[in-house]
């Protein structure tokens, strides 16, 4: 069996290079256009849209479901798996299940069978009992479930029953325990738990008194864990729950996010950024900002050299982990702005009202795709994909953003997840893997043509 070293950088070799080593996207040529230009007027996608069978797949797997929820990518005991599990709107002739599906050829490696849906994506460890992911399922009224599975034999290990009306959430694993916190449908600071579970038999070895577990924003450091509930986040220890330190807010508070050496964390909340150290809590810098702060991140590539802050309004600040000095600003436009950042080799890519192709370092644009959506997320690495809403999904070139194809289903898409050139998506009961590096006949329109015909217009 490989090691979980081994499996993540099998992972991260697929996933191609985002690390500062040089990769495909470096080449081509870009349009660039001034920092801070509002995002009216780059221009929409080009007509010429192929339909869906023009799409280059690189292989599909039939389900026996009528439609999927979760489409992910994670380490398994073999190598990285697509990870799919069913919607809870549709059964189909084998009620729900979790299937684990090969990268490379779209062969199922295993299914588990599940009385209810799974809603969160799997999250795995690997210790002495074994390779192990977990999955939390919940019916539409008030029964939910979090399952252990083996994914070295395809089979269930054991399984926690939530308390009654009470949803749950993995928060994160070691390789001998898993966290999972509890939520009903109020959103509280107290009055919950979070449960620390063996990954062996499932057997508790702590709990402490909690708020309503949220569905993101949780993490495991070290020997810290890391727990994101309403107005709060607190560190525990990982071996008794102890509680090390909490940062509490009067209002909504966004983050945490890290840096890549697991040594400070970023929250914001009420006009103040706040920089944290893992150990103790206390603060190494605060910077207050004059808007309404939507979301405190820092993409996991570029996590040790730049903290983004965004404003409600459409403005993205990059600052400094060291002090929370602005490095440069940019500004989309929009309503209620929640950018979903990717940082690859050459290019820092911001999803939200469109997809923004920046240069990491000056903030500079590249180019940009505005599909006139609120809701846009961009997956990078050497290939740009951009999803809009769950309509549609686009291939572009990094580099100059060139749109090589859009696969645009009749029913919802699932997923998305991205490895190098590959986009993991479900479309009914069938998951696609869809090559980006491939240029459909119908399409090859670039960010500059796209600009020229705007103006012509």
């Amino acid at each position: 069996m490989p090691s979980r070293r081994a499996v993540l950088a099998a992972l991260t070799a697929l996933a191609g290079c985002t690390d500062g080593s040089q990769s495909p996207e470096s080449t081509g040529s870009s349009t660039r256009t001034p920092t801070g230009t509002d995002a009216s007027d780059a221009t929409e996608a080009p007509t010429r849209t192929p339909t869906s069978d023009s799409v280059p797949v690189r292989w599909r797997h039939e389900t026996p479901h009528s439609a999927l929820d979760v489409v992910s990518l994670a380490p398994g005991a073999d190598g990285p798996a697509v990870y799919v599990g069913s919607d809870g709107g549709g059964e189909g002739a084998d009620g729900h299940a979790l299937h684990a599906v090969g990268l490379t050829d779209g062969t199922e490696q295993w299914r588990v069978s599940l009385p209810t849906p799974v809603v969160t994506e799997p999250l795995y460890a690997e210790g002495e009992s074994g390779p192990r992911v977990y999955v939390a399922t919940r019916r539409s009224s008030d029964a939910a479930e979090l399952y252990a599975l083996d994914p070295s034999r395809g089979t269930r290990v054991w399984g926690f029953d939530a308390p009654e009306r009470r949803r749950v959430y993995p928060l994160g694993a070691t390789g001998e325990t898993v966290f999972v916190g509890t939520r009903d449908d109020d959103v509280a600071r107290n009055g919950e738990t979070v449960h620390a579970l063996a990954a062996g038999d499932g057997h508790e070895r702590w709990r402490v008194e909690s708020g309503d577990a949220l569905p993101t924003g949780h993490a495991v450091r070290r020997d810290t864990l890391l727990v994101r509930t309403p107005a709060r986040v607190r560190a525990l220890d990982v071996e008794t729950g102890a509680e090390r330190w909490r940062v509490d807010s009067p209002t909504v508070m966004y983050g945490p996010a890290l840096d890549s050496r697991g040594e400070r964390l970023f929250v914001g909340y009420d006009g103040v950024v706040r920089a944290l150290d893992l150990a103790d809590g206390s603060e190494r810098w605060r910077r207050e900002v004059d808007f309404s702060i939507s979301a405190v991140t820092t993409p996991r590539a570029a996590a040790s050299t730049t903290v983004f802050v965004a404003d409600r309004a459409g403005r993205l600040l990059a600052l400094s982990p060291l002090d929370g000095g602005t490095r440069w600003t940019l500004s989309v436009g929009g309503d209620d702005f929640r950018p979903h950042v990717v940082r690859t080799s050459e290019h820092l890519f911001v999803g939200g009202p469109g997809v923004y192709a920046l240069d990491p370092v000056s903030g500079e644009r590249a180019w940009s795709f505005t599909p006139q959506s609120v809701d846009v997320r961009v997956h990078a690495s050497t290939t740009a994909f951009a999803a809009v809403d769950r309509d549609r999904l686009h291939a572009f070139d990094p580099a100059d953003g060139t749109e090589r194809w859009r696969f645009a289903p009749d029913s919802m898409l699932a997923g998305v997840a991205t490895a190098g050139d590959l986009a993991f998506v479900g479309a009914g009961g069938t998951v696609y893997a869809l090559d980006g590096s491939a240029v459909s006949e119908a399409n090859g329109t670039s960010a500059r043509e796209r600009d020229e015909r705007s103006d012509s217009s």
